[in-house]
């Protein structure tokens, strides 16, 4: 049988990051971990790619304008130009998953 894949939320992962972090007070632990979010954030919001070594990259691609159809009556539509995110893991990530 396989294993369950579990889901984990930011919620969570910010309260590993908090109990893991002795050096630190809680609220600048906190605040440091708002802090990589809202950067994050603001870089893919601001169209930029991230890379973060031996984990993984995020890819802003822009997709070009195109006809398409309604799939109920096949009449043509028009689809506007729009970005798509990307994430591509690194291979140490990977090789870990497949342990």
């Amino acid at each position: 049988m396989a294993n369950k894949i579990q889901k984990t939320n930011k919620s969570d992962l910010e309260k590993l990051f908090l109990s893991n972090e002795q050096d630190l007070t809680p609220q600048l632990n906190k605040e440091i971990f708002k802090r990589f979010f809202s950067i994050i954030s603001h870089h893919i919001k601001s169209k930029q790619s991230i890379e973060l070594r031996n984990f993984g990259s995020f890819k802003i691609k822009k997709m070009p304008s195109r006809i398409g159809s309604n799939p109920l009556n096949s009449e043509k539509i028009y689809i506007p130009e729009k970005f798509k995110l990307s994430f591509k893991v690194s291979k140490k990530i990977l090789e870990k998953i497949n342990e």
